[in-house]
């Protein structure tokens, strides 16, 4: 097996891409290069092939030139610049975006909004399919795009990127869910919002993606994130390079291969679901406290003081869903979490949610998820990332 020589222009570093490309390179006697978009001494590298995330400084865009005009086969692990023609294995950006949307949707979130401080084309294709998905009859999507602002004279000043955000938040109407380019957009997102007093997630639910477990997971409020699929992603644009350099650069594909993202990794920024009526607000306050042993509808309507038919009609309107649905899904949502938590077997958690049996909770589980409590809590292990992940 001829060894590559392998050059890696991947900035900012991904430990996601670089454990798919070094996966694929121990199989396939690849020797890698590292560099990044600060490294000036490319130009008598010689080698046989390159993996590149094309940004928009200039360094990075005359190395990839350079590159090319030697007849070394470049493949680029991003659509940033769509109309400069490479090979292209990338993350399907729109599949974010409505991803992010079903997720406010099942949480009933009627105002929602894109954050980000910088603007190019994924944040175009992921704030169009995230607007798109996410409208509901007679309302638009904020788009909070900080570069794209008149106001942001100095865009890499923190204080003004919050007051300016601040103003946003206070502004905007409650519940309201905010879906970020990325996790470090939705760490800013939680900042301000807490500094302003604002409840997460109750006032503001936040999502970013990317899903940085590392940054997600030592927020005041751990942030929920889309799980892009960056290890894939490195793995196929190996697979694609190999590919070319065997090839002499011949037969490389005109479209873009686009991988999907791999779900979303819950957590407390977005654990709530939003409700507009104050009489729904405090029946669902009152089956919190007390999963296991929740009242019955007509007692639910006795302790807040109306009639059992209105109590229908006040869920009805504001959630979509009759009382008992709905507090069986928030008996649900919490079983999700100890499951995921991996600390109690399933006849614990159905005795602990009050389930008459464990067979009884399974079924309903199944039911309303399509799967049982074991297949979800292995595909939730299996969605986990091993490594953190940047957009």
């Amino acid at each position: 097996m001829k060894m590559r020589n392998v050059l890696l222009l991947i900035t900012p570093s991904s430990a996601g891409r670089f454990a798919g490309v070094a996966r694929f390179a121990k199989g396939h006697g690849w020797h890698l290069t590292v560099a990044d978009r600060l490294t000036h001494a490319l130009n008598g590298w010689t080698g046989d092939g390159a993996l590149v995330t094309l940004r928009d400084d200039a360094t990075t865009l005359s190395q990839i030139r350079s590159l090319r005009r030697r007849g070394i086969p470049v493949v680029d692990l991003t659509i940033e610049h769509p109309e400069i023609r490479l090979p292209r294995v990338c993350g399907d950006n729109a599949a974010i975006g409505r991803l992010a949307a079903d997720h406010f949707r099942a949480r009933n979130f009627r105002s929602v909004a894109w954050f980000s401080t910088s603007w190019g084309h994924q944040h175009r294709l992921r704030c169009d399919a995230f607007s798109e998905k996410s409208l509901w009859p007679g309302d638009e999507p904020f788009r909070w795009a900080w570069s794209l602002d008149p106001a942001s004279t100095k865009s890499d000043d923190w204080r003004e990127l919050s007051r300016w955000l601040g103003r946003k938040l206070a502004d905007a109407p409650r519940p309201i869910g905010v879906f970020c380019f990325d996790d470090a957009d939705a760490s800013r997102v939680e900042s301000v919002a807490l500094s302003a007093g604002l409840r997460i997630p109750d006032d503001v639910a936040v999502l970013g993606a990317g899903d940085d477990r590392p940054l997600c997971e030592s927020q005041t409020i751990p942030i929920s994130s889309v799980s892009h699929d960056l290890e894939t992603i490195g793995y196929e644009g190996a697979m694609l390079l190999e590919r070319l350099m065997a090839s002499g650069r011949a037969g490389a594909p005109e479209a873009p291969m686009f991988v999907p993202p791999r779900g979303i990794s819950e957590r407390a920024s977005t654990d709530a679901l939003a409700v507009y009526s104050p009489l729904v607000a405090k029946a669902i306050a009152i089956c919190r406290k007390n999963l296991a042993n929740t009242p019955s509808t007509e007692q639910l309507a006795d302790e807040l003081g109306v009639s059992r038919p209105t109590l229908d009609r006040a869920f009805s309107a504001d959630t979509g869903m009759s009382p008992a649905r709905l507090i069986m899904r928030l008996r649900l949502d919490e079983a999700k979490r100890m499951l995921k938590s991996g600390s109690q077997s399933v006849s614990e958690i159905a005795y602990g949610l009050g389930f008459c049996n464990p067979a009884y909770f399974t079924n309903t589980f199944r039911k309303l998820t399509g799967s049982t409590p074991k297949d979800w809590k292995r595909a939730a292990a299996q969605m986990q990332p091993t490594s953190a992940a940047v957009s």
